[in-house]
């Protein structure tokens, strides 16, 4: 028999994004009755729980605080200080005599020091003060509060993005466990058929009708039977794992999803098919205009270091000094001051002009960005479609041909038991009508990524959780 289901589980697989996180051994859980997730339970909690998803949104607090940072910066700037100093040794100064040099030439002593020396300042020296200082005009800084508007809100994108990327991610894990239950289903139904045909084998034997041989040849078939469910069934719990992992779900508690439901399935399939499609509902071409308000803000952020900036500044200090702090040697006094400052940018080695210029290669660079995104996006779109229809074809092929070769199974076997066909048809059959369900299952697989892909492709993936 062919190895057809091992090559579905190795693409299956293949389909699914980070499974090096499943590096941690895997073990079997028994079946418990318990609730059956849905796709929009799996998804809600997903977007509630995935821990990426969580850090992006932290990501997205941390630029609301850089927006209120920049804001405080627009605002008053105030600030206090105090001293106080004991100066336990004070400044000394050299000065000439000048005592002796006011004196009458006839009156000075001849011997007088040529100078003096003067220890300066009081025991104690102590401040208080307050300043005040306000942008008036600072184009640059307004310029900066529009910056952080316009990256807050590429922030936000990126944050709908992730949801985007989680609900997608989540949805193919989920559709991919409920495809491989329903292979393990089809191997169930196989297994009982040949059951079924082992028994009459067994009696035929008893009669002689049948040889050991071939007893034992449908025997070695159902045995690598049990073998490829065995090897689904793991398939379908680490397809199970990657979606707790994805949700983030207790790795240590169970889950069950619903059965999987081929009729609707194929419905939603097929009214996904010729989706409108519009260039705005796409995330990336959002964010990418974003990129583009954004160059243009840097590049007059650029000019405007080139303008003059006004600010406003008031400061209020009272002094205290004396041996004490009270007696005649006391003394305080106040200190206040209010001042307009203009700072007028001249020459600066042509670096700024250098700046502009390079801002304005940068707008030019994001207009080509978004005229090469727009063809991508709508490339991605029309190859979605074509891989979406393509796969419903496969599925319509793979359905007919799944119920031919049941069909074929069931004549085969009908023919068997009344002695038209011989013991080698039934196993042909046989073979013949498992490669046709694993085909199905793996065309089902397929067409749920394709249906997803195109999804993501129009912009409509979080419609998934309706």
């Amino acid at each position: 028999m062919k190895k057809i289901p091992s090559l579905f589980i190795f693409l299956l697989l293949a389909l699914i994004p980070h499974t090096d996180l499943l590096s941690q051994e895997l073990s079997s859980q028994e079946l418990s009755s318990q609730e059956l997730f849905t796709l929009r339970q799996c998804l809600d909690y997903a977007l509630e729980n995935n821990q990426s998803l969580q850090k992006d949104r932290l990501g997205l607090e941390t630029s609301v605080q850089a927006k209120r940072e920049l804001i405080g910066s627009l605002l008053p700037q105030i600030s206090a200080t105090a001293g106080l100093t004991n100066n336990i040794q004070k400044t000394t100064v050299a000065m000439p005599n000048f005592i002796e040099n006011a004196k009458p030439e006839a009156q000075r002593d001849p011997t007088a020091p040529k100078y003096l020396t003067v220890t300066m300042g009081m025991d104690y020296s102590a401040n208080w003060g307050a300043s005040l200082s306000q942008q008036l005009v600072n184009f640059s800084l307004f310029n900066a509060l529009t910056i952080a508007n316009t990256t807050a809100q590429m922030t936000e994108l990126g944050v709908e993005m992730s949801e985007n990327d989680v609900i997608a991610q989540t949805a193919l894990v989920y559709y991919n466990v409920q495809v491989l239950e329903y292979a393990v289903s089809q191997f169930d139904k196989s297994i009982d058929l040949m059951d079924k045909t082992l028994n009459i084998l067994q009696v035929n034997k008893d009669n002689g009708l049948v040889r050991q041989v071939d007893l034992d040849r449908l025997t070695v078939t159902r045995t690598n039977l049990e073998t490829e469910k065995s090897s689904i069934s793991q398939a379908m719990e680490i397809q199970k794992n990657l979606l707790k992992l994805q949700m983030g779900y207790p790795m240590t508690d169970p889950i069950e999803v619903e059965a999987l439901d081929i009729d609707r399935m194929e419905g939603q399939l097929r009214s996904a098919v010729n989706p409108e499609f519009h260039l705005d509902n796409l995330l990336p071409y959002r964010i990418l205009k974003q990129q583009k308000t954004l160059a243009g803000l840097q590049y007059k952020s650029a000019v405007y270091e080139n303008l003059p900036t006004l600010s406003f500044g008031a400061n209020y200090s009272m002094n205290y000094i004396g041996d004490d702090f009270k007696g005649e040697t006391f003394r305080h006094f106040p200190v206040s001051m209010l001042s307009l400052n203009l700072r007028m940018p001249i020459f600066s080695g042509l670096s700024k002009t250098a700046k502009v210029k390079k801002a304005k290669i940068e707008m030019m660079k994001t207009e080509k960005d978004a005229q090469m995104l727009e063809q991508s996006l709508r490339m991605s779109h029309n190859n979605a479609i074509m891989q979406l229809e393509q796969q419903l074809r496969t599925i319509d092929s793979q359905h007919r041909n799944k119920n031919l070769a049941e069909e074929v199974y069931n004549v085969t076997q009908y023919n068997f038991e009344e002695g038209i066909s011989p013991f080698s048809d039934v196993i042909n059959a046989s073979s013949s009508m498992i490669e046709a369900q694993m085909n199905y299952v793996d065309a089902l697989s397929k067409c749920m990524k394709a249906y997803i892909d195109l999804k993501k492709a129009d912009g409509t993936v979080a419609d998934i959780r309706r």
